[in-house]
């Protein structure tokens, strides 16, 4: 009983940790594509309200922050009930994980839409770095996985 815990537990921090690289690497190409092809929509962009557009993408990415932390310490509160198999924990654990990450990535997404579409690119990095800042906050740790199979 104990080794196939142990194999559920290394088998989820594994993928995780694999995932978490892969998401940490993602701003790089973004950064890329602002550099070389800053605002090719710019023509489009004139015409929205970039201030007004700008101020909603901040506070989205302000409000994310918590709402992955209640969304990852709830589900870890939910899933430590004893009935569930160490797969079934291992998977939701994983899948918690993976809906952090694409948060975070979301983020990252508001900052490449603004600066394609002509804003400043100050407001491209600040995105970028909220996006990396919460990539790193909520990285796979063992400590939640061992709290699940406590």
């Amino acid at each position: 009983m104990e080794t196939n815990n142990l194999y559920w537990k290394r088998h989820a921090l594994k993928i995780t940790r694999l995932l978490w690289v892969a998401t940490l690497t993602a701003p790089i190409p973004a950064i890329i594509i602002c550099e070389f092809s800053h605002a090719p929509f710019a023509d489009i962009g004139a015409d929205l309200p970039l201030i007004g557009l700008r101020t909603v993408f901040y506070l989205v990415a302000i409000l994310l922050f918590p709402l992955m932390r209640l969304f990852r310490h709830r589900l870890l509160i939910r899933t430590s009930d004893k009935h569930f198999s160490h797969q079934t924990l291992a998977q939701r654990y994983k899948n918690r994980v993976f809906v952090s990450l694409i948060t975070a990535e979301f983020i990252l997404s508001l900052g490449i839409i603004l600066c394609l579409l002509g804003d400043h690119i100050f407001s491209f990095y600040l995105l970028a770095g909220l996006s990396w800042l919460a990539i790193i906050l909520y990285r796979p740790r063992a400590n939640e996985l061992n709290e699940l199979h406590a």
